[in-house]
């Protein structure tokens, strides 16, 4: 690959052609003007270079009813590498993505404590020798997609409680280790903008993804933008409240929507109805010594969809306010379409099934109508896809891609 000749990009002509085809795939030339705003000639003369690059090529894309095939530009697979990572059940998922999500390879690492310090070192600890032998260019970058409130302005994590953390300067502690630019993001809003671009969403320009697991956030997307809010904590789903004298959650406030319709608030309604002796459950056979402390969603999870009736009424009481939390925003933002991820709808059918229902059934006709659900089509790894991929609208640009790798 050629990149030494043709470095320059005065105008950001190059960056906005490259930007475009990444965020919205193969076009052709009049497409890729009306949507660059730059003119016939400067789109010849950088599109030209771009190639000459190895970064962009031409490819035939066959016409819907004959005629000859439209000559599209597209992203040459495979030219860059550039690295995201997902931290989630003291592990993190490091991936290498190209340009055009494709995933080159992934290694998972051990986090050895709680600590925000031990966390971040044992992922930059392992980047070095994880692209020592890479064959591909690496981009100077890294997304994070971390669990809490992240303050995308400040690049800090406000309030994590599942890990007890608060006020954590996540991209300053990774930057300073690596020397290269950090951008962290909450981990449901990085695995809706992977299933926005790549996934179950990539169809819809206006969607919303909610996470579902240990806790619950979305990620609203709109013309395939996330949504941030004021400083990055749109979407903080989990804590609406549903119940206004329910019990007090982590957050200070009551009644939340995690406690009743995540996976903690799932283990503890099952636990509640095996101690109370009804229904009769196989729930209780499922864990070693019959220590209900170890019982888990995914076990729930798995009972309900063999049509277990203790399990079915566990997982259908949470699902119902979540149904009801998305027919809300069904109401309220009119999306094409809602994915469902995190590991409950990912392990349970029933689940996924009864939250649409109850959506449907609250939700203004005329709306829920023309919205479709579906569940995510990446696991872990969508949030280190997904972190590249706003780390990238942060900080991409031509000059990114041209400077020596590592």
């Amino acid at each position: 690959m050629n990149l030494s000749g043709k470095a320059g990009d005065q105008k950001g002509s190059k960056t906005a052609i490259l930007q475009t085809l990444r965020m919205f795939g193969p076009m052709p030339r009049i497409t890729l003007t009306k949507m660059t705003d730059l003119s016939r000639a400067t789109i010849s003369l950088s599109i030209a270079e771009l190639i000459e690059a190895g970064l962009v090529q031409e490819t035939e894309k066959s016409p819907s009813t004959g005629g000859r095939p439209a000559i599209s530009l597209e992203l040459v697979p495979a030219s860059h590498a550039v690295l995201g990572a997902d931290l989630d059940n003291q592990e993190w998922t490091l991936g290498a993505f190209d340009l055009l999500g494709n995933t080159l390879d992934i290694v998972k690492i051990p986090v050895p404590s709680f600590e925000p310090e031990a966390a971040v070192q044992a992922l930059t600890d392992r980047v070095g020798n994880f692209v020592k032998d890479f064959d591909k260019r690496i981009v100077h970058l890294l997304g994070l997609s971390v669990p809490g409130l992240v303050d995308n302005r400040q690049g800090t994590i406000r309030s994590a409680s599942d890990w007890g953390w608060s006020n954590v300067e996540v991209e300053r502690m990774a930057g300073g280790a690596l020397g290269w630019p950090v951008v962290a993001l909450n981990r449901h809003r990085a695995r809706g903008l992977a299933e926005c671009r790549f996934g179950a969403g990539r169809e819809y320009k206006h969607m919303i993804y909610v996470g579902v697991g240990s806790g619950i956030a979305a990620g609203i997307f709109s013309d395939r933008q996330l949504v941030s809010g004021w400083f990055g904590g749109a979407g903080e789903l989990g804590h609406i409240t549903v119940e206004p004298d329910g019990p007090v959650c982590p957050c200070g406030n009551s009644g939340c929507l995690h406690l009743y319709a995540a996976a903690s608030a799932m283990e503890q309604e099952a636990r509640r109805l095996l101690r109370a002796g009804q229904p009769h459950s196989v729930l209780g056979g499922m864990v070693p010594g019959f220590d209900l402390q170890l019982l888990r969603a995914a076990d729930v999870c798995r009972a309900a969809d063999d049509g277990d009736e203790l399990a079915l009424q566990v997982v259908s009481r949470a699902a119902s306010y979540l149904g009801l939390a998305l027919a809300n925003l069904v109401n309220l933002l009119n999306p094409e379409a809602v994915i469902l991820g995190g590991a409950v709808p990912a392990s349970c059918g029933a689940y996924a099934r009864a939250a649409e229902a109850v959506m449907r059934q609250r939700s203004m006709p005329a709306l829920s109508a023309g919205t479709t659900l579906r569940t995510a089509a990446f696991g872990q790894i969508g949030g280190a896809l997904g972190a590249v991929n706003f780390a990238l609208d942060r900080h991409f640009s031509y000059q990114l891609l041209v400077q020596e790798g590592l």
